[in-house]
């Protein structure tokens, strides 16, 4: 049997736990990998700039930011919105918009919206914000000039939403024409 004295105890687990230590911050720093790949930077050497007649090769520009709002892999970026329809694009009566709508009262068709509802700002203000529900019953609570997917909203009276809504004929010549919504008499209440 071997006698080992303690300090050389002491110094063997030092220098395991020393050891320990260096492996897992250079797993944490990504080395490992770089090992594995047999890369420059797992050598522990820089890399230096490629040469050209005896000058540093000029840094390639770093890649523009993607202005589409679609990402690479095709799916959505759930960080930026979706540009809105251009001038004179837009669902026709009756007809299903294609491709993705935006969200939110720009992605609502007037054909497909219901009235709700009529509620009155304030006492002393005139302003009223129509309570209108889509297809899924989702509520929007709009105001006069609101855009919506095909249209806006040009007035909001009492009992009516009056919509200026944009429409393509068969030539596709963008036409517009007043579309207005009345507020369903409440049940036992006569018209």
């Amino acid at each position: 049997m071997v006698n080992i004295g303690n300090t050389q105890i002491r110094k063997r687990v030092f220098d395991c736990v020393l050891l320990s230590a260096v492996l897992v911050a250079w797993g944490w720093a990504g080395m490992a990998s770089a090992v594995a790949a047999g890369t420059p930077a797992a050598k522990g050497k820089p890399k230096k700039p490629a040469k050209v007649a005896g000058k540093f090769a000029p840094k390639r520009p770093a890649a523009k930011a993607e202005t589409s709002f679609r990402s690479s892999e095709g799916l959505r970026d759930p960080f930026r919105l979706p540009p809105p329809p251009s001038e004179g694009e837009g669902a026709q009566a009756g007809e299903m918009a294609t491709g993705p709508m935006p969200p939110g009262s720009r992605g609502l068709i007037i054909d497909q919206l219901k009235l709700e509802g009529i509620v009155r700002q304030g006492k002393e203000n005139p302003k009223m914000i129509a309570v209108l529900a889509n297809p899924a019953n989702r509520a929007y609570f709009l105001h006069e000039n609101d855009p919506l997917y095909n249209g806006v909203i040009t007035k909001i009276t009492p009992d009516s939403v009056y919509f200026k809504e944009d429409v393509r004929d068969a030539a596709g010549k963008t036409t517009s024409r007043e579309v207005i919504k009345k507020l369903a008499p409440a049940p036992g209440e006569k018209k």
